[in-house]
């Protein structure tokens, strides 16, 4: 049995989308994979012609996109699914990944963990576990 976790993007509070991964759900596996694609993204609203386009997402929307790729390279694990019932949803782990003003905050529950903080803070977090 793995260790089940939801991803979800949130854009100004309003949830965008929602990732489940079926496996390695965990802080030091999905936690610091999650904290590797976004401890460097910076957040842009509109991108110009020859802008540097690396690490950088033209919006919350962008950046959920650009996460999927990241994480979706082989049939299963990774699905996309409706925002669940916070009382139904049987997940170990649930990440929020808050995008409000430009500034991306990391949200997570489950298995006794509760955190809240910056990108950086979230990477260091997950190491300690």
């Amino acid at each position: 049995m793995g260790t089940h976790c939801r991803t979800i993007i949130h854009d100004d509070a309003v949830p965008l989308i929602s990732m489940y991964r079926q496996f390695d759900g965990y802080l030091g596996g999905h936690g610091l994979e999650l904290a590797r694609f976004l401890i460097d993204m910076k957040i842009v609203k509109g991108m110009g012609l020859g802008q540097e386009c690396e690490q950088v997402a033209n919006g919350a929307g962008c950046l959920a996109a650009q996460m999927i790729a990241y994480f979706k390279n082989e049939p299963g694990n990774i699905y996309i699914e409706p925002m669940p019932d916070e009382d139904t949803d049987h997940v170990d782990y649930v990440y929020k990944v808050m995008v409000d003003s430009g500034k991306i905050t990391v949200e997570v529950t489950g298995d006794g963990n509760n955190f809240k903080g910056t990108v950086s803070e979230f990477a260091n977090y997950c190491k300690e576990q």
